[in-house]
């Protein structure tokens, strides 16, 4: 556990977070490891520069929510948690989170709308705060499709014929047929299948479920998402995607494309100093992903803050949170001057450039699809059990090229909606 406590001179001297007396400390959990640290420390000693208020803060990536449930079984959670903001439902359910009155929150219109529907409970009131978020691209070989003279991809069609070139035409020049073109993590594991074919649902217009104040339906067995897993499968079955793609996970996938072996693969921002280096920034680039029948969304992710319910200090807790998405908070949490791992991926304060912090194209690209056609899973109480449910499921079409695409989604529909049911949120 570190804890920062500053004096109040900074504060003082006429911060405009400035609080007119001293607070009592904070106790923050973060669901962090020591790669964030220096970035975290460079916060808290900021904020506390500012405001005069102590944060004791406690990091953990591992066993994260089970400390939590303990912390709450035993009346000693935190003022505040930041943790993945799919996790909304689960601590929802465990009824341990505040409301946060949008209205009256500091710097709300600042943010993202997408961004604040990370934080929607299933009653349609928000019990957090969106700090950090990431949408999804696309990595293609530049060099590769230079090459074979090609534009880059905007359509699925291009897409797929994209594909085809990288894995028939001979892209690296080398007179072998070891190339692939469509990198897939679609393993059912930890439900990788649902969260990679999730882009292809929305860009083909369809859905994994319809709701009605607060109630839900599975609309999967529809023509639309039978569209979007259809053409996923195609790359399997035509042999563009690469070898056991239906096993792989993205610890699986992600050195295919970084060792050269194949040339398009979708990912997040993380990804863009990595294989800077390798491949190499010359040989990369990052697109916007081709538009399906209804466009190019793609899935939002992202960490958000929490004030507990036992919290003594909210407002105090609440004045942490504004600072992290103010433009300075913003700023300081993407590491910007700091050669360290960034809490912020893609900023959620409207008024922060990325491309200025970042001084990369390709997180300029990422910001712009978040912006613009970043969705988010649906808020239903735990979207957990029904990510790997619907995994399980379009993992058996994609392994199996003949098999029958409509009943199989009718047998998922039947297996979200006895989970919304044993969540108690099905339509009636």
């Amino acid at each position: 556990m570190t804890k920062f406590k500053l004096g109040l001179a900074a504060a003082a001297a006429g911060s405009l977070l400035a609080t007119t007396a001293m607070a009592e400390d904070l106790s923050v959990w973060m669901r962090y490891g020591e790669n964030e640290r220096n970035v975290l420390d460079a916060v808290i000693a900021e904020f506390t520069a500012q405001t005069g208020i102590g944060v004791d803060l406690f990091l953990a990536n591992t066993d994260f929510e089970t400390r939590l449930a303990r912390a709450a079984a035993g009346g000693n959670l935190p003022d505040v948690v930041v943790n993945d903001a799919t996790i909304v439902g689960q601590l929802l359910e465990m009824g341990i989170l505040s409301e946060i009155d949008r209205d009256s929150f500091k710097g709300a219109d600042a943010i993202y709308d997408v961004a604040w529907e990370s934080t929607l409970g299933p009653d349609g009131r928000h019990y957090g705060v969106p700090i950090s978020a990431q949408a999804f691209a696309v990595f293609v070989r530049k060099d590769w499709r230079e090459a074979l003279g090609y534009d880059k991809p905007e359509t699925w069609e291009d897409l797929f014929e994209l594909a085809r070139a990288f894995t028939e035409d001979d892209p690296n020049g080398n007179g072998k047929a070891d190339t692939y073109g469509y990198v897939m993590p679609v393993s059912a594991t930890r439900g990788y299948t649902s969260w990679f074919l999730s882009d292809l649902i929305w860009q083909a217009g369809g859905a994994f479920v319809e709701e009605s104040n607060g109630t839900f339906r599975s609309t999967l067995g529809t023509q639309e998402v039978a569209t979007a897993i259809e053409f996923g499968r195609s790359f399997i079955c035509a042999g563009y995607a690469q070898p056991a793609a239906i096993t792989a996970t993205t610890g699986d996938a992600t050195p295919v494309f970084s060792s050269g072996q194949a040339g398009i693969y979708r990912s997040g921002p993380y990804h863009n100093a990595p294989f800077s280096k390798e491949p190499g920034s010359d040989l990369i680039e990052v697109i916007l992903p081709p538009a399906g029948p209804a466009g190019r969304g793609s899935l939002a992710e992202g960490e958000a803050a929490f004030i507990t319910v036992t919290s003594k200090v909210p407002e105090t807790a609440q004045t942490f949170i504004e600072f992290l998405v103010s433009e300075s908070g913003q700023r300081l949490g993407m590491a910007e001057g700091m050669d360290s791992s960034p809490i912020v991926r893609l900023s959620v304060n409207k008024n922060v450039d990325t491309l200025a912090v970042r001084g990369d194209e390709g997180w300029a690209t990422f910001a712009q699809q978040f912006a613009e056609a970043g969705q988010y899973f649906p808020r239903v109480p735990n979207w957990k059990p029904i990510r790997q449910v619907t995994a399980d499921g379009f993992n058996r079409i994609l392994a199996d090229c003949s098999s029958d695409i409509g009943a199989a989604l009718a047998a998922i529909d039947e297996a979200v909606n006895a989970e919304l049911d044993r969540q108690d949120v099905l339509i009636k």
